[in-house]
Order: C-alpha cells, then sequence, then structure tokens
C-alpha cells in the first residue's frame, strides 16, 4: 500500500505555490483604481476561483487514486474462503445472512459479506493465519468458529442454523449435521446424534450407526470389513476379545466412535503407508466420564439351571484409566472370542513373511485334533465360563511417559454333540462322509500385555510393547464315520463301498509365548526427515499329549478291519529376533522417500511323533521307537535379510505412495529322526506396494491400493509325514513345496450426504496367486489322502455395497446392502487336475424405524445363493439360504419396556444334505426401571420360545462342501437384575445431551 501512495505522488505532485496573495498589496490611485476595479475585480475572482478549482480536483484525484489502490489491493488478496449456510430443521438455504472474518491476532475486521440468494458466500483475506468466524440471520443462533486460513481456498462446507425459538423449547436434532464426519481416512460418528434407550451397552449403540454392522454372535463389520479391535481413548481395553467392551461399556458414557485402519507405529511416525492395517473401532469418552467411576453389573437366573453374571467398573482420573471385568455364565450371551491362538504356536495355517523378514502365520481351521483346543466358544454346543481382566493405563509428566497394561484369565469347558456331512466331488464319483460326534473340551489360559512410551523430547521417542500367556487345555473326541462313494452323479441313489470308522482321540496340552518389540524413533529438525529402530523378539512353546484309537471296517476287501493305538507327541517351538532401520528423507516439499533395512534369526523345531501299541484299549504298552510313518522331528534354522525402498507424495487432496521391499530367507533344515540330515534352501521374496488416495470432499474418500506379498509353506506343510488323526482322511506334508506370490488390488469409495442423511460406502477386492499352496487328493480304496503341492491360476474377490437414507423427515431409515465373493481353485485328483469354481451372493434391504425414547424397530432380510462347480462334472452344488431379523421394543408407562426379536433362516436342501435345517427363533423380554434416571432394571426374557434352535454351519472350499449340526442353547427363561452405576465428582461437567453444536472444531 505504501508503495501505491509513493507512485501517486510521483505522478502528481503539489502545485506549486500562487503568484498572488489573498491579501492585496499593490498601490494604486483612486482613479487608476476605478478605472480597473472592474477588470481587477473580475480577474482576480477568476484566478481565485481556478486556482479553488484546481487545489480541489487534484485533492479529488488524489482520493480516487487512493480508492482504486485500496480496490486494487482487496481484489489481488490471494485467499479466498466459501461456504454455504443451511437451515437445518427444514433443509433450506439462508439467503442475504451476515458473514464476518475477523483477525485473532488484533480483532481487525477483515471481511464482510453475505450469502446470496442460495445461501452460498466467498470472502477473501490478505495473508494466511488464523481468524474469528462468525455467521449471523435474524431469528437463528449465531454460528462462531474458529478457523486457520493455509490454502489457497479454504472450502467450510454447509454450515448449519437453528432457530433460536426450538433452541428455547430444548429442541434435540438427532441427525443432526455433525453426527458424521470425515477426516482423512477416519469416518467419526457422534454418539449422542443416534439416540440409544437408557441403559444400553456400546453394541446396541454400534447397531445404529451407518455403515456398521453386528451379527448374532457379536461380530462386528464396518463397511464391509470385519473389526479387529476396541480402543477406548486410544488405548488397548482388552483389545484380543472386542465383545468385553461391546457388552461391558455402557453406550451412555462414549462421545465420538472412529472407525478407521490402525497403522503400525512405524507408519503413524514416519507418514509411509507400510501395508500394516487392523480394522479397528475407537471409542472416545464424555468428560464428565473422566472424572470419576462408572459401570454395570448384569445378574441373572434362569430355567433348567442357566445362569449369567457379569460386572464391569471403569474409573477415570484425567490421563489415568483403570477397569476390571468378570463374568460367570453358562449362556451363549457371553464368550471367550480371543485372538491369540497364533501366538500359541498352535493350530495349522499360512506362514507369510513380513517385508522385515518376520513370519506371521495366519490360523486356518485345522482337522489336527493334536493341536490343542483353541479355547473359543464359536456357538457348538453347551459352554461354561469363568473370565476376568483388569486394564491400566496412565500418562504424566505432560503426557511424556505413557504406561498401559492389561491382564486376563479365562476357564472355559464346552460339551458337543453333532453330526458332519461332508461331501467330496472327485473324478468319477461323489464320496460323502456321515460323522457323528461327541466331544468335551476344557481349558484355562492366562494373558496379559504391557506398553510403555518415553517422549524424550519432541522429536525422540521410546517405546516398549510386550504380551505374554500361558494356557493348558484338555479335549476328549469320539467319531462314528461312515464313508461310501456314489458312482455318477451325486444324484445317484445307490452308494458303493461303505466303509466305519469308530475312532477315540485324547489331547492334553500346554503351551506359553511371550513377544517383545523396542522402536527407537527420532525425528530431525528438517521437516520429513526421520530415521527409527525396531528391535523384536518372539518365543512361543507348545506341547500336545494324546491317543489315537481307530478302528475301520472295510466288508468286501481281503483286510476288512484295521485297527490303530498310537500315542501322540506333538511339540513346537519357536525363538527369533529381528531387527528393522528406516530412514525417511523429504525430496521436495510435498514427496518423502523411505529406506529400511533388516535381519531376523529364527530357530525353531516341530517334532510330530507316533508309537504305536497292539493293545485294543487304552494304555501305557506303547513302543519305544517312533512309527517313521506318522513321525518326523526337524529344526530349522532360518536366517533372513531384507531392503527396501518406498516413497510417498502428498498434495492438498492427493495421498500417493509406492515402492518396494525385497527379502531372502536362508533355510537349514535338519531331519533329526532319519540321522540328521541337513537340507539347505532359500527363497527370494519380493513385497511391491502402491497406494492412491482421493479426497473427493469433505464427506467422500476413494482409494486404491495394490499389494504383492510372498506366502511361504508352513513346518506342517512341508514335513514329510502322514497325519493319521482320520486314517480314512489323511494329511501329507510336502518338502518340496515352494512359496507362493500374491497380488492384491482394491479399492474403496465413502460418500456421505448428511444434510440428506444419505449414506454410501463401498469396497471391493481381487487377488491372484501365483504358485498357490493347494492340494492333490489321491483315493486309497475307502481312504482319501492329501498332499500339499504347488499350482498355477488360483484367484479370489470380494465386493461389497452398501447404501441407505432416511425417509424425508420421518423418522424412517432404509438402505440395502449387497456382498459378492468368488474363489477359483485349481486342485489335483487322482492325477487329473480339477478346477473348483465357488460363488456366493447375498443381498438384503433393510428398515429402521426410531422415535426416542418411544419406539424402535429392525427389520433386515436377506437372501444368499452359493454356486459350487468341478470341472470334473460328477457333482455341482448350489443352494440358497434365506434370513429375516426382525427386531423391535416399546417404551410403556411406569418406565416399562417390552420387546422382541424374530431370526428366521431357511436353508434350501440338496441332494446329499437333505435333512431341513429350517429354524424360527423367537426372544421376547419385558423390562422395569427404577430410580430416577432408570439406572437399576429387571428384566425377564424368554429365549428361543418356539424351541427350533438348530445349531447349522454350511461350507464349500474348492471340491469339498462341508454341512455340521450340532447340539446348542435352546428354549429357557431367565430373571435379571441390572443396574449401571456411576459417580461424578462435584464440579464436574454435566453429561453433554445430543443438541446441535455451534462450534466446529
Amino acid at each position: 500500500m505504501l508503495l501505491c501512495y509513493v507512485a501517486i505522488l510521483s505522478a502528481h505532485p503539489l502545485p506549486p505555490k500562487p503568484c498572488f496573495s489573498p491579501t492585496f498589496t499593490y498601490s494604486l490611485t483612486e482613479s487608476d483604481f476605478l478605472a480597473n476595479r472592474t477588470a481587477h475585480s473580475f480577474t482576480t475572482v477568476f484566478n481565485h476561483f481556478a486556482f479553488s478549482i484546481n487545489i480541489r480536483m487534484k485533492r479529488l484525484y488524489l482520493l480516487l487514486s487512493f480508492i482504486v489502490c485500496f480496490v486494487v489491493q482487496g481484489m489481488a488478496q490471494p485467499y479466498l474462503i466459501r461456504g454455504s449456510v443451511t437451515d437445518t430443521l427444514n433443509a433450506a438455504k439462508l439467503p442475504m445472512a451476515s458473514v464476518v472474518l475477523i483477525r485473532s491476532w488484533d480483532s481487525v475486521i477483515e471481511a464482510h459479506t453475505r450469502t446470496n440468494g442460495a445461501g452460498q458466500f466467498e470472502a477473501r483475506v490478505r495473508k494466511q493465519g488464523k481468524y474469528f468466524f462468525r455467521v449471523t440471520f435474524p431469528g437463528f443462533a449465531d454460528y462462531i468458529d474458529n478457523i486457520n486460513v493455509k490454502k489457497s481456498v479454504t472450502d467450510l462446507g454447509d454450515l448449519p442454523m437453528i432457530s433460536k425459538s426450538l433452541l428455547l423449547k430444548e429442541f434435540v436434532l438427532t441427525q443432526q449435521v455433525s453426527a458424521i464426519k470425515i477426516k482423512g481416512d477416519t469416518t467419526e460418528y457422534m454418539a449422542d446424534s443416534f439416540k440409544v434407550k437408557e441403559g444400553a451397552t456400546v453394541e446396541d449403540l454400534l447397531k445404529k450407526l451407518p455403515g456398521i454392522q453386528v451379527d448374532k454372535n457379536g461380530n462386528v463389520v464396518a463397511q464391509g470389513e470385519t473389526v479387529q479391535k476396541i480402543l477406548v481413548d486410544g488405548e488397548e481395553f482388552f483389545s484380543d476379545d472386542p465383545k468385553v467392551v461391546m457388552k461391558g461399556l455402557q453406550a451412555d458414557a462414549v462421545k465420538k466412535v472412529q472407525v478407521y485402519d490402525k497403522k503400525s507405529d512405524q507408519a503413524d511416525f514416519t507418514g509411509i503407508d507400510d501395508g500394516q492395517k487392523t480394522r479397528t473401532i475407537n471409542l472416545e469418552l464424555k468428560e464428565d466420564k473422566k472424572k470419576g467411576y462408572f459401570g454395570k453389573v448384569d445378574a441373572g437366573g434362569g430355567s433348567d439351571g442357566y445362569f449369567q453374571e457379569q460386572g464391569m467398573i471403569n474409573s477415570v482420573r484425567a490421563k489415568r484409566q483403570l477397569a476390571a471385568f468378570g463374568v460367570v455364565s453358562n449362556t451363549d450371551k457371553v464368550g471367550l472370542g480371543w485372538r491369540d491362538n497364533d501366538k500359541f504356536g498352535a493350530g495349522n495355517g499360512t506362514t507369510e513373511i513380513t517385508e522385515d523378514g518376520a513370519f506371521v502365520t495366519n490360523r486356518n481351521s485345522t482337522n489336527d485334533d493334536f493341536g490343542g483346543w483353541d479355547g473359543k466358544y464359536n456357538g457348538e454346543g453347551f459352554p461354561r465360563t469363568w473370565t476376568g481382566g483388569a486394564h491400566y493405563a496412565n500418562k504424566w509428566d505432560e503426557s511424556k511417559h505413557h504406561v498401559a497394561g492389561n491382564y486376563r484369565f479365562a476357564r472355559q469347558d464346552v460339551n458337543v454333540d453333532g453330526t458332519t456331512q461332508t461331501q467330496y466331488n472327485l473324478t468319477d464319483s461323489v464320496r460323502v462322509s456321515d460323522t457323528r460326534r461327541h466331544q468335551y473340551s476344557m481349558g484355562d489360559r492366562h494373558g496379559a500385555d504391557f506398553m510403555y512410551e518415553w517422549k524424550v523430547d519432541s522429536n525422540t521417542s521410546v517405546k516398549v510393547t510386550s504380551n505374554a500367556g500361558v494356557k493348558q487345555t484338555s479335549t476328549y473326541t469320539r467319531y462314528e464315520t461312515q464313508n461310501y462313494f456314489q458312482a455318477g452323479t451325486a444324484d445317484s441313489n445307490t452308494p458303493k463301498d461303505t466303509s466305519l470308522n469308530d475312532r477315540t482321540i485324547t489331547s492334553d496340552g500346554n503351551a506359553q509365548f511371550l513377544n517383545t518389540d523396542l522402536l527407537l524413533r527420532r525425528k530431525f529438525s528438517k521437516k520429513g526427515r526421520s530415521l527409527s529402530l525396531d528391535v523384536k523378539e518372539n518365543y512361543n512353546e507348545s506341547k500336545n499329549t494324546g491317543i489315537l484309537l481307530s478302528d475301520i471296517i472295510n466288508p468286501g476287501i481281503a483286510v476288512p478291519r484295521i485297527s490303530i493305538n498310537q500315542k501322540k507327541e506333538n511339540n513346537t517351538g519357536t525363538m527369533a529376533f529381528s531387527g528393522k532401520v528406516t530412514y525417511t528423507e523429504p525430496i521436495t516439499k510435498v514427496m518423502y522417500a523411505e529406506v529400511n533395512a533388516g535381519s531376523t534369526v529364527n530357530n525353531s523345531t516341530a517334532s510330530n511323533l507316533s508309537y504305536d501299541s497292539s493293545a485294543t484299549a487304552i494304555g501305557d504298552k506303547y513302543s519305544d521307537v517312533a512309527n517313521p510313518l506318522f513321525s518326523t522331528d526337524y529344526k530349522y534354522n532360518i536366517f533372513t535379510y531384507s531392503g527396501g525402498l518406498n516413497f510417498k507424495f502428498v498434495y492438498e487432496k492427493i495421498n500417493f505412495s509406492f515402492g518396494s521391499d525385497v527379502n531372502r530367507a536362508e533355510y537349514r533344515q535338519t531331519d533329526v529322526l532319519r540321522g540328521g540330515t541337513v537340507t539347505p534352501y532359500g527363497f527370494t521374496n519380493l513385497f511391491p506396494k502402491a497406494s492412491f488416495t482421493y479426497r473427493v470432499g469433505r464427506q467422500t474418500n476413494f482409494n486404491i491400493n495394490y499389494r504383492g506379498n510372498t506366502t511361504a509353506p508352513t513346518i506342517q506343510q512341508m514335513l514329510p509325514f502322514q497325519v493319521n488323526n482320520d486314517p480314512l482322511n489323511t494329511v501329507e506334508g510336502n518338502p518340496a513345496l515352494r512359496q507362493s506370490f500374491s497380488n492384491t488390488v482394491a479399492a474403496r469409495f465413502n460418500d456421505f450426504k448428511i444434510l440428506q442423511s444419505r449414506f454410501l460406502w463401498a469396497n471391493v477386492s481381487f487377488t491372484t496367486v501365483s504358485n498357490a499352496i493347494t492340494t492333490e487328493q489321491t483315493t486309497r480304496g475307502s481312504s482319501i489322502n492329501t498332499k500339499y503341492i504347488n499350482m498355477d491360476g488360483n484367484y479370489n474377490g470380494y465386493g461389497f455395497l452398501g447404501y441407505g437414507f432416511k425417509i424425508g423427515k420421518s423418522d424412517f431409515m432404509v438402505g440395502a446392502q449387497l456382498n459378492g465373493s468368488v474363489y477359483h481353485v485349481n486342485n489335483m485328483i487322482d492325477g487329473i487336475k480339477n478346477t473348483n469354481d465357488n460363488m456366493a451372493i447375498s443381498f438384503g434391504p433393510y428398515l429402521n424405524y426410531d422415535k426416542e425414547d418411544k419406539f424402535e424397530f429392525r427389520w433386515n432380510p436377506q437372501i444368499s445363493y452359493n454356486d459350487n462347480t468341478s470341472t470334473n462334472g460328477r457333482a455341482n452344488t448350489n443352494y440358497y439360504i434365506f434370513n429375516n431379523d426382525l427386531n423391535g421394543s416399546v417404551q410403556l408407562p411406569k418406565k416399562f419396556e417390552v420387546g422382541s426379536s424374530v431370526d428366521m433362516m431357511f436353508r434350501q436342501k440338496t441332494p446329499i444334505f437333505t435333512s431341513n435345517n429350517n429354524v424360527i427363533k423367537w426372544n421376547a423380554y419385558i423390562e422395569k426401571k427404577f430410580l430416577k434416571k432408570g439406572q437399576l432394571a429387571t428384566r425377564f426374557s424368554v429365549f428361543d420360545i418356539l424351541n427350533q434352535n438348530l445349531g447349522f454351519s454350511r461350507n464349500a472350499s474348492g471340491n469339498i462342501i462341508t454341512q455340521n449340526s450340532y447340539g446348542t442353547i435352546r428354549r429357557y427363561a431367565m430373571l435379571n437384575v441390572i443396574w449401571n452405576f456411576a459417580h461424578t465428582p462435584a464440579g464436574a461437567p454435566p453429561p453433554q445431551g445430543g443438541g446441535m453444536r455451534m462450534m466446529r472444531k
């Protein structure tokens, strides 16, 4: 502006001093004066007038020049703020609303404007910084905000306004504008915007959030992906079992529900995605709940000896968390869902080598009854559970020190009676297996985890995490199996080659694990430059002993009866150490590079020994020498080293990263059982990856990513021996197995229109696999032997689409969900290549109706279709399943509430699976609340009123289709006393209601 003034003065200098003065000093005679009086007067007046005009014009010109400079200066202001103003109640735009921006550093008005006829506005400011932002409109509450102008264009989106008269009437807007927010990759729900009844749990709250589904077993799916962790204020709050939080924590204590993919500590630190993500829900507590204690006690007793007692208490004081819970139950309402089976080293699965050389095993279900019971209850049979735990977290010294830990104990026993039908689609026939099963399992476990983080300064931190556990299990299982083959097609009624197998398996095991991780991180003064060191230790050991008694009857063959009596000893162990160094460097203001290097030393053992006995019953007369056909004893010494280079690009709404890591794994395999033969071999692994994210708008996100990874065979898949736990279905390892490589492309799209209450979310993924680890099945008389082999051409895909919207101004929310999956799997059957195509698709609309404090209703029908084909053409299986979930509740006078739920499932029969498995499960309850806020309640419930509950599951994998039916909990009645308690110290802020927030943060 000063330069503008100088330019004006230079172009238009002030006029020179005039040659006359207003005071006359001439000496004239009277006659001269009289003679020249007229001319002189005219000249003087004219000169006077001309001078005056000249002065005024130049002043006016100067003034106009100043004005022009101001206008030009204003038009040249580079920072634009825009948005729109909306009456949220009537969903109408507000024209002529006043919009003011005030500089925060000196309280001077920087800009002022009004909205146009469409409720839109634009305002400009001269420089970056923080501004007070205010919108006013007659009859409406002021909208006040603090904004930080950093970019050339700041889009504030739709700004909510609410009538003062409605505020005076204590109006509560249940579907408010701020109900859902998109912050980067995080979807944030304001809990109070989704009303739940008094005493509701977090599980009840999650069921009301758009994009989140909770099934009848308590499993949570968020926007099509399974949730693996539930945190509380960012802390690992019994996160190995999310059901503890869902069923024990009160919905009233939650302020926000945040859904996101939790990245690894390294990715959070560097900002460069390493592909490690865990679908996570974080529950942010209300401030008043952080200044006292709250909890819940639920005690119930019922008919037929059923009981259910559970309680949880939470104490929060500033940054300190303390919680404890306990459960004693024999119902299916409270079960164990611990996710740490892989840490104990039990079971089977696939091993993935990570970029830094670590080995991660993804456990699958297995027929290895000697692997040790995993301790979970999945709805099969009749459980009894005793479990409890404690949680502690705290921060101090201005959050420089952060400590958190959990302890869990669980004891559970389960009694199961059931039948399993299995259909094997073979080259020239169909083999059918009918099995009756009785199983009793019991076990107890202790688990603990610990975390300590020290922020040495603003740029340096040290973090230590550790988890450990021990378990003991005991299992007894009795199987009675009939196998037969059907020539030709599956609908043939002429079975042949019938065989019978009666077998008993006992197993006693114990296991322990200890994992520790030390992470050192340092940021430098240059933005984006960092250095980190990650050192890990992993130890697990598992020991199981048991007995296999088997009696096989094969009529019509030379040896019609085969008896087996073997003692089994299965032991596995791993001790591994790894280290990784990562360095990041900014290339430009928007581009960063990451370089890493690491190595791992892994020593593992796998011993599976079988000792024969000629006795026909369980005893101690077993051979001292292991049967070589069913025994192995191997040691594995594995050394890996890796390196990688990755890049990240960040610019406004675009986030893009790409790169690759390379890993070399050197194996040294020693066959201890067969004279110590040493076999060396190695794998080279490549891990390319790329990710692109585009934030289309404030509430619209698109992401696509690619990831390639190598999966190495597990030790069990490579051991050259037969697993004969089921003598009619033996499994054989293959030491010549190679690693497989998969390419995965996945995309995700989210779009939320809050004012219209419309929600759209979708994701899709597709994976191709080279050298896939698959199977070769060989028919040997009445039995089938399965051996692991490598084959190309496998692929799989998955897709999910969800859509929902609110009907006008009503309380109805409608929508639909579509799921689909496809698996293309190659294997070998009796020396002939076989291709299996398994396709599943499901569609379900839903209708929700909520009338606050009066009525709620949920209806979610769903139809699923499954199609399974094999190229051998002997048996193709397709069937549909129809589910119809209907539930609701009504609030009655005197604090009474009645509710009911109906879960209908109709399953199509097949030529093999001919049993009737249709079920209508009807539950109902009546509840009475006491005390001023309904903290105390009694509830009388009846479960499975029609007594039709059936345990059932059906699964298709490759050329094998299995249907499992089992006994489960049926009709019973229960009376519960429920107490929700809370204590807030005097002076703490009251709980926040669900009204409109006028301040955006």
